[in-house]
């Protein structure tokens, strides 16, 4: 069903689309934020304590600076906006497959059986409106590059300047949010903001269990010979899924050639599978990483581009960030995100880490709903 939402939203806007993704886009068809097709949400799409809410198709740029194509959804909270408009903020989601149509928010997604909804429903209760993007690839015509830092930070950045023409009742004022590679990518837009969306009003930035410092581990754990361990399981599936998006991104360093024929099998099906990761998954789940490269990912080249791929910088933030860890967390583990938050006090970033004694990877999100709460009120007061 995702599948048949997407080929809608192809079919409604086919030339201009078609025109945004090619090499040659002419240059009168609008910057990052011009929004290229809208189409307000049924009342059965729209999350608890949303009014109103648009599916939008909108301009970005990709991971070397290409024009891309991002889907999203747009959700207000009910009455009259406040003095200088609908305080805004931009929600990255979590992992959910590479393959296009896998969006949360196609197939009513998003009003359905999503993990991250009640944390989007409790920001529209508290008077914040709540633009959620897709990222290139999923809900829009493109390539999903899996983990692309500038790519996915792009998208959470043009998606508010897409939704502020699209309803004038929306302020510019905004805080980047985002769970899981979500929080990568909300990392990314605020550390480029300053200079790619000078013009809208950051506050702050919010990254639950943000995935980070992954990059050495790949360089590591990407090798022949490495035996099965249960706590590479879930890395496993987001190792194949990098692998994938930077081999997109950068066809020159013909990484497939680093793969087993199993593990080529198995990017094929993370690549084209139409279940949003279901039979990846399964399919990866019995193989030891070791059984899945002919040789280490450590070439000086490919650890190079692995971190211009991935990381985030971790300095030049100029407003307030707020890291939220599970202890309990066995995906986003917890000592690569003390790692990064040393990493942000030694790039003189106004970061604060909070952690969870009790909290895994997905009950974090309600479990600091205190916290986030007030680290919102002091920096993005709704009135």
């Amino acid at each position: 069903m995702r599948s048949v939402v997407l080929a809608a939203l192809v079919v409604v806007s086919t030339a201009t689309v078609t025109a945004a993704v090619s090499t040659a886009q002419p240059p009168d068809l609008g910057g990052p934020g011009t929004i290229v097709q809208s189409q307000p949400l049924p009342e059965s799409e729209l999350i608890t304590n949303s009014a109103k809410g648009f599916r939008i198709v909108y301009r970005t740029t990709g991971q070397s600076g290409e024009p891309e194509v991002s889907g999203g959804d747009v959700f207000l909270p009910a009455g009259t906006p406040p003095p200088g408009g609908w305080r805004v903020i931009s929600w990255a989601h979590g992992t959910i497959g590479m393959t296009p149509g896998c969006a949360p928010n196609l197939d009513g997604g998003m009003a359905g059986d999503f993990n991250e909804r009640p944390e989007l429903s409790t920001y529209l209760a508290q008077g914040y409106a709540v633009e959620a993007t897709d990222y290139i690839g999923l809900g829009a015509p493109g390539f999903y590059e899996y983990l692309a830092a500038r790519a996915d930070g792009h998208a959470v950045l043009d998606i508010v300047r897409a939704a502020h023409t699209l309803d004038p009742g929306l302020s510019e004022s905004y805080v980047l949010a985002g769970h899981s590679i979500g929080g990568h990518s909300v990392l990314a837009g605020a550390q480029v903001s300053p200079s790619y969306a000078p013009e809208l009003d950051l506050r702050g930035t919010v990254a639950y269990a943000p995935t980070s410092n992954v990059e050495d581990l790949i360089s590591a754990l990407a090798r022949p010979g490495v035996p099965a361990l249960p706590f590479l399981d879930g890395f496993k599936t987001r190792l194949l899924m990098s692998v994938a998006g930077l081999d997109h991104a950068r066809p020159d360093l013909h990484l497939t050639d680093y793969l087993t024929p199993l593990g080529n099998q198995l990017l094929a099906i993370a690549e084209t599978a139409q279940d949003c990761g279901t039979s990846f998954e399964s399919a990866a789940a019995t193989q030891p990483t070791g059984q899945l490269f002919t040789k280490p990912l450590s070439d000086p080249a490919i650890t190079e581009a692995l971190r211009d791929y991935l990381t985030v910088p971790a300095a030049g933030f100029r407003q307030p960030v707020l890291l939220l860890q599970g202890a309990a967390d066995t995906l986003q583990p917890i000592p690569t995100t003390l790692l990064l938050q040393q990493q942000l006090q030694q790039g003189a970033t106004d970061s604060q880490l909070l952690l969870y004694p009790a909290a895994t990877h997905f009950t974090v999100l309600q479990q600091s709903d205190p916290d986030t709460a007030s680290f919102l009120s002091r920096v993005l007061p709704t009135h």
